[in-house]
């Protein structure tokens, strides 16, 4: 019998980046995180029923289905920002005290994979429209020339793309020669590259945000929104967690043996 997980990855199968996410089972979680991860998921399925309801459905060669995708990864890359800067940039000396005490070269290495994967993320969706052999990627600029011939459309989609380009110059240099290639002389030189403020990168995701809004409302009639419900309450519920353990530890090598005795009994229960 299917799962709920493969149940729910079924339905965005035929969606590439859709496919992508992890749904993780409710089974365990309390009625507050339950919503949460429905608002979650709802945010990301929604999204099949745009395309779903007439995949012919085009503006120039830009389908439906093409939006759908595109909005998805966005959604996808634009969590993995909030929840990033939730739990590295925007934590507590105390937040960040715990995390070093738990698991110091987990949080580190994690942080890292997730810089390096946000300036690509970042780069990947500003990429020409064509590669050099021709080849049509699936980027910002293939789709804004998809409304060559709805002018104000075009226009309006053009100009969010420049304002995503000024951070794509910013952090092009680190995509280039430290996180999808790595430049020799680079290394060596051990120079810092890529550097951008926050202030840029917030301007690329409200460019990001505006341009996707208005792709689905020219092809769907609806709005959309790429902050997906949930992510930085996921990043709280992580926190919080780290919080309690620690807590707990407390009160389990504490003085009174009686706590000691119930902690030990609630880790490990005997069935």
């Amino acid at each position: 019998m299917a799962s709920d997980i493969d149940i729910r990855k079924s339905q965005v199968s035929k969606y590439p980046f859709l496919a992508n996410y992890y749904y993780p089972p409710r089974e365990g979680l309390s009625p507050r995180q339950v919503e949460r991860q429905s608002a979650h998921d709802s945010a990301r399925l929604s999204l099949t029923s745009h395309s779903a309801s007439d995949a012919s459905g085009k503006v120039g060669v830009i389908t439906k289905e093409d939006v759908a995708n595109f909005s998805g990864h966005c959604v996808l890359i634009r969590s993995v920002w909030l929840f990033t800067m939730r739990i590295w940039r925007d934590s507590d000396e105390s937040e960040r005290k715990r995390m070093e005490a738990i698991a110091p070269s987990i949080f580190a290495d994690l942080g890292q994979v997730l810089k390096e994967y946000l300036i690509i993320a970042a780069c990947r969706i500003t990429d020409p429209a064509a590669d050099g052999r021709k080849n049509e990627n699936f980027t910002v600029e293939m789709l804004v020339n998809g409304f060559a011939s709805d002018p104000e459309t075009f226009k309006k989609l053009g100009g969010l793309y420049q304002r995503m380009q000024r951070l794509r110059e910013r952090v092009k240099p680190a995509r280039d020669k430290l996180a999808a290639h790595v430049d020799r002389d680079a290394v060596r030189k051990g120079k810092p590259l890529g550097q951008a403020s926050f202030a840029e990168w917030d301007d690329f995701w409200s460019a990001l945000r505006e341009f996707v809004g208005i792709l689905n409302e020219k092809m769907t009639g609806e709005p959309f929104e790429i902050d997906a419900g949930g992510v930085v309450g996921d990043a709280e519920s992580l926190l919080k967690a780290l919080a309690q353990s620690r807590y707990f530890e407390t009160l389990l090598n504490g003085d009174d043996p009686a706590i000691s005795k119930a902690c030990l009994k609630l880790a490990l229960p005997t069935g």
